[in-house]
């Protein structure tokens, strides 16, 4: 698992470099700042509404397609059952496609968007500013605490929400340390005895209660949806499905009897 992650930090690390070669930090860091850029949107307000919220993903590299005829038509598709907000997932080697892509899809569908793609250096923060990004993803393990709270910092002055992603309580407690307001729980990893949701209420039973909580993994039927509401889930990250899938735990979350904090 670390030489995986490594690696793939690296290869981030070696896109960034080359991203920056053409379009330098102070440049990106004005265009950024400029008033002409739409608000982002409140993350942690959304999430707070009633029911159990779903973040749905798009990957276009894993789409079969047969449900949706591009990009805006996923996206449009999704905010239309009601879904929270859309993650756009960033494939290695394809940064400017999702560029277009998430223009694309801002100029045409009012959903919020999370770039779902590990954020550990400030460039990335202003250049997602510039497309209009509305939240980024902040892997505790790949950075020193001074780090995360520098960028979460960075990020919330821009107006967009750090979701700081996290595997155990260690992890949890950094992240809570470090400011952040939305925090996403990652038990794909989860060997112990208890099932998922109870292990994933004991990683936020600690955190305040204003700080908003994401399952990432372990949900992906109406029922487990449920389950994850009742142990304080505030919202549940669904990777890339069909649309009807997705559908279903949309409806599921909004559902009068579907349990909220």
């Amino acid at each position: 698992m670390v030489a995986t992650e490594n690696r793939m930090l690296m290869e981030i690390a070696a896109e960034i470099s080359a991203r920056e070669a053409t379009l330098g930090f102070q440049e990106v860091k004005t265009k950024s700042r400029s008033a002409g850029l739409t608000v982002a949107f409140d993350i942690a307000s959304v999430f707070f509404s009633s029911g159990c919220n779903v973040v749905v993903a798009f990957d276009r590299f894993a789409s079969n397609w047969s449900d949706h005829s591009d990009h805006v038509d996923y996206a449009a598709q999704v905010a239309g059952f009601g879904a929270s907000m859309l993650a756009y997932t960033v494939r290695r080697g394809q940064f400017d496609t999702a560029v277009r892509d998430i223009r694309d899809i801002k100029s045409e569908v009012d959903i919020p968007i999370l770039l779902h793609d590990p954020i550990i250096d400030p460039y990335q923060i202003h250049e997602a500013r510039v497309m209009g990004i509305d939240a980024l993803q902040f892997p505790v393990w790949a950075m020193g605490q001074a780090r995360l709270e520098s960028l979460v910092d960075r990020t919330e002055s821009l107006g967009m929400t750090a979701i700081v992603s996290v595997r155990n309580h260690e992890e949890a407690h950094r992240a809570v340390d470090a400011g952040a307001t939305v925090v996403a729980i990652d038990i794909t990893g989860y060997t112990g005895s208890l099932t998922l949701p109870e292990a994933f209420s004991g990683i936020t039973q600690f955190m305040p209660k204003e700080v908003a909580r994401i399952v990432l993994g372990g949900c992906s039927s109406p029922k487990e949806l449920m389950r994850f509401a009742r142990h304080s889930a505030d919202a549940i990250f669904v990777p890339h499905a069909d649309l009807a899938t997705t559908k279903s735990l949309v409806t599921a979350g909004m559902h009068p009897a579907c349990p909220s904090r």
